[in-house]
């Protein structure tokens, strides 16, 4: 069996990568396709991609890939509160 690499580092780990950044660019990709006033429509969806990635992050035990997606899931919070902000007010 092939020794698995030396993830002591974070960001040396793909899985935490992928949680804390997919739910950002779920925003990043609306806000740049379409406009910042439609990509408040982003939260949704990335907190639902963001509890399937945390659910997975929990059936492996992964609590550093799940505290990732947390802080994922905030930060999409906060890019589309700018964007609802734009769109309603």
């Amino acid at each position: 069996m092939e020794d698995l690499p030396n993830l002591d580092k974070w960001w040396k780990d793909p899985m935490v990568l992928i949680s804390a950044l997919l739910p950002v660019s779920i925003w990043l990709f609306m806000y740049l396709y379409l406009s910042i006033k439609v990509a408040w429509i982003s939260f949704p969806c990335g907190l639902l991609v963001g509890f399937f990635l945390w659910l997975i992050a929990l059936g492996y035990e992964n609590s550093r890939m799940a505290n990732a997606t947390i802080i994922g899931v905030a930060i999409n919070l906060l890019f589309a509160s700018i964007s609802a902000y734009y769109a309603f007010f």
